[in-house]
């Protein structure tokens, strides 16, 4: 992948708005080049992360009430595998739609998409929730987690799959260039693991390269968002295009990965430096203070014969994570430092 402008500015997904309209007021004057669809946390639980991507999976259900999603056994849960199975063997990519009470955000980005002056637009961003992140979050009565489930497993890793095919061809009918993200928090919990472990990093890998597989199908871009720390060798050796990190808390132990970080330079990956903090307590940090922290960590990469041009024309920038949580003037603020960052970027490094 090669970006064509960089150090542009994209977000991760999640708004704090509960109002669509809002949500795209805010993303398409602040994030001309590559806008993101809205996921409104706050308008619906059935835009969380898990249950925005749950819709006609095999066992899964969604109490909003209780704000959980859930595996009930007491379904026809094989039957709903079979109904899945055809549809997917089929590519009847409509069957894993998402509907608009699960991503109003989506539909109304969409919509504006339609009559946007688009020759600003470098790429269109859409997301989905990762294989591991989802399998690890939904559980049944007894706790015990989907990916533990061979068969649901797979019926959600299919899901998935086709969610996000569908997604990418819906965006790929507005503009040619898209990218999507899969999102997966969970690979936290995957920094060190025991050889005894009965959860192999190289199994993970190829849950992951599944979704980007089906992402690649559509002739778009596959990135991966993990906001927290985690073995970066092992996100690094994936088939994505585009890895995003939480490089304002863990940059220092990514560019550690710099020999990793050199193979996936070398085939055309794309950093997504999550460099302006989304935590309340950071917010005050000025744009010169984010900068002189990205220029250390390419300063650290050039040093260790890593291209310093290759990395400048290999970087994105984003918040270092999502902005559901925040409070609306903290979510604004996040925002005007990703703008401020971009633009001293672009006028003190690439210069």
């Amino acid at each position: 992948m090669k970006l064509k402008h960089p150090f542009e500015i994209t977000g991760i997904g999640s708004m704090p708005y509960k109002s669509e309209d809002k949500a795209c007021d805010i993303i398409f004057p602040n994030f001309r080049r590559i806008p993101f669809w809205p996921q409104l946390v706050n308008k619906s639980f059935l835009e969380d992360m898990i249950a925005q991507f749950s819709e006609r999976m095999p066992g899964i259900e969604v109490d909003l009430k209780k704000k959980k999603v859930f595996i009930n056994r007491s379904r026809n849960i094989k039957k709903e595998i079979d109904e899945l199975n055809k549809r997917y063997a089929l590519e009847d990519l409509e069957y894993f739609s998402i509907s608009e009470d699960f991503a109003a955000g989506f539909y109304e980005y969409i919509y504006r998409l339609k009559s946007h002056d688009n020759t600003m637009l470098d790429y269109l961003k859409g997301q989905i929730t990762g294989p591991i992140s989802f399998a690890f979050a939904v559980s049944d009565e007894n706790g015990m987690p989907l990916f533990f489930d061979k068969e649901l497993f797979e019926a959600a890793v299919k899901a998935l799959s086709a969610r996000a095919r569908w997604q990418a061809a819906r965006l790929k009918d507005v503009f040619k260039d898209i990218i999507i993200f899969i999102d997966e928090p969970s690979l936290v919990f995957f920094k060190q693991s025991a050889s005894n472990s009965k959860i192999k990093k190289e199994e993970l890998i190829s849950y992951i390269n599944r979704i980007a597989a089906a992402i690649h199908t559509e002739a778009c871009y596959a990135g991966m968002h993990c906001c927290a720390d985690t073995d970066w060798d092992f996100a690094l050796s994936t088939d994505i295009d585009i890895l995003s990190i939480d490089a304002y808390n863990y940059g220092e132990l990514f560019v550690k990965s710099y020999k990793k970080i050199f193979d996936f330079l070398e085939r055309d990956g794309i950093i997504a430096w999550g460099m302006v903090p989304t935590a309340s307590d950071d917010l005050k940090k000025d744009a010169t203070t984010l900068l002189a922290k990205l220029e250390s960590y390419i300063t650290f990469l050039s040093e260790k014969n890593i291209d310093r041009q290759k990395i400048i024309n290999s970087s994105l920038l984003t918040p270092s994570c999502g902005c559901g949580v925040l409070s609306k003037p903290d979510a604004e603020c996040v925002i005007t430092r990703c703008v401020e960052l971009s633009q001293l970027a672009k006028e003190k490094i690439i210069a």
